[in-house]
């Protein structure tokens, strides 16, 4: 039989009368590595084609846009729902739908408390234990008496793993009470254990009073503005950065309690977890500074990332 009337014969039986590859393998008395390759040039020769009649989900094209436009390795775009709230309950969703796909032994996972991370709360229970994993906290978790953004603790319950905690407030209240801080071996180790993290998945904060940081009272509206003036539009884990994506140094800075700027972008898997439209700005600065390797948005935000290419 002739070459071309057998890749013929194997496409109409795979596809026309739907038998599985060990089926047309058994009919025409050949291996089933032989119909794959078969079945493969029916395709690239043009034998058969493919119509798809339905277009392609708005979510699904604007994660495939994001990748390109931005260069990144993962962009997971959730529908807008009907209010904030749920697009936010169905962004933690997806956010620990995709942690659990990139858990495995050994695996360092670095928290940034944010609402948006947060999110993931009451999806947790769906993960699995993983084997010598541990939990780090990249930034201080201390929010007064309890933070209801930071889900480490559960995180590390959930995967059964060991916490690395950084039990501090994020921003202290001087200089020289960060210096005494990481006097503490205890809180110099914690913030060692964040540089070494595989994967880190953290928020984007916004500048101006709307963002958590003023809203929760950590940071002032007048020493928000003084930011603001000096050209920062975001931030990560409290490291502010510029339209270009680069660091803007603030009197703040001294009283981080978190992994420095450098230390983070030295974290092989970088995840930004962020929505709403008033962190398109620093999102768009974010990406375009490659400061993150994957996003996870809604699919009003990613519309607004896309709006200038």
């Amino acid at each position: 039989m002739k070459k071309e009337d057998l890749i013929t014969i194997a496409a109409w039986l795979y596809y026309k009368e739907g038998l599985k590859q060990e089926e047309v393998a058994r009919r025409l008395g050949l291996s089933r590595v032989k119909v794959t390759r078969l079945l493969a040039r029916a395709r690239a020769e043009g034998v058969v084609r493919f119509v798809i009649t339905r277009p392609l989900p708005g979510p699904f094209r604007l994660a495939a846009a994001l990748r390109e436009r931005y260069d990144l390795a993962d962009a997971v775009v959730v529908p807008a729902a009907a209010t904030a709230e749920a697009t936010l309950d169905a962004l933690g969703a997806a956010g620990a739908e995709y942690l659990a796909a990139r858990l495995r032994p050994g695996v360092r996972v670095g928290l940034g408390w944010s609402t948006t991370v947060g999110r993931m709360a009451p999806y947790l229970r769906r993960l699995r234990p993983v084997e010598g994993c541990a939990v780090i906290e990249l930034a201080g978790s201390f929010l007064g008496q309890t933070n209801p953004y930071s889900i480490s603790g559960p995180l590390a319950t959930a995967l059964g793993c060991r916490l690395e905690a950084l039990p501090t407030p994020v921003l202290v209240e001087s200089p020289e009470a960060r210096r005494a801080l990481l006097a503490d071996a205890r809180i110099a180790a914690a913030l060692a254990a964040g540089r070494s993290s595989d994967l880190a998945v953290v928020g984007v904060g916004q500048v101006g009073a709307a963002g958590t940081t003023v809203r929760t009272g950590m940071v002032s509206p007048e020493e928000m503005a003084r930011i603001e003036e000096a050209g920062a539009v975001g931030d990560v884990l409290m490291r502010f950065f510029d339209a270009a994506g680069r660091p803007v140094r603030t009197p703040l800075d001294e009283r981080v309690m978190a992994v420095g700027w450098e230390d983070f972008l030295q974290i092989p898997h970088r995840v930004a977890m962020a929505a709403g439209a008033g962190k398109a700005t620093a999102l768009k600065a974010a990406l375009g500074g490659g400061l993150f390797h994957a996003l996870l948005t809604d699919e009003t935000t990613a519309a607004a990332l896309l709006e200038d290419a």
